[in-house]
């Protein structure tokens, strides 16, 4: 356990001595993720207690700023959001169920999936639409003149 808490401690040092724009999200996570590994599985995310931003902040080892970073990168996977469905249990720092999903937050999560799903999967265009775009651009050409 020594050996853990000299991890962390080092891993903290060296988030906090560092500007928090150069502190990438990843880094942040990796040490809430040693903090509280109970709460920060990232192969298996569980939607997390609302407000635990004030719960970390409360145990006075990180900076608001790094805690913002960390929860961000965490809370913005796409398995975290996959697992945010209507009713799933929300759960605390260690680990302990603490509140529900709500609808509208777990609408509000795939909203987001399919956004990126968007981004990701343009949608295709097939010769026979572009055919009709064609005769459409055709038909307002000789309308206007």
């Amino acid at each position: 356990m020594d050996k853990l808490s000299s991890n962390v401690e080092a891993a903290v040092a060296a988030l906090e001595s560092r500007p928090v724009s150069e502190v990438m999200g990843h880094e942040a996570l990796r040490v809430l993720r040693l903090l509280w590994p109970k709460a920060f599985q990232v192969s298996r995310p569980n939607p997390l207690k609302i407000g635990i931003n004030k719960d970390i902040h409360a145990s006075g080892q990180l900076s608001d700023e790094i805690i913002n970073l960390g929860l961000r990168c965490y809370t913005q996977m796409d398995r975290y959001l996959e697992n945010t469905r209507s009713g799933c249990v929300r759960i605390d720092l260690e680990g302990r169920p603490c509140g529900r999903v709500k609808l509208r937050e777990a609408v509000n999560a795939e909203i987001l999936l399919y956004l990126r799903y968007c981004q990701h999967h343009p949608q295709r265009v097939f010769i026979g639409q572009l055919r009709l775009v064609k005769n459409r651009a055709d038909t307002q050409e000789h309308c206007q003149e």
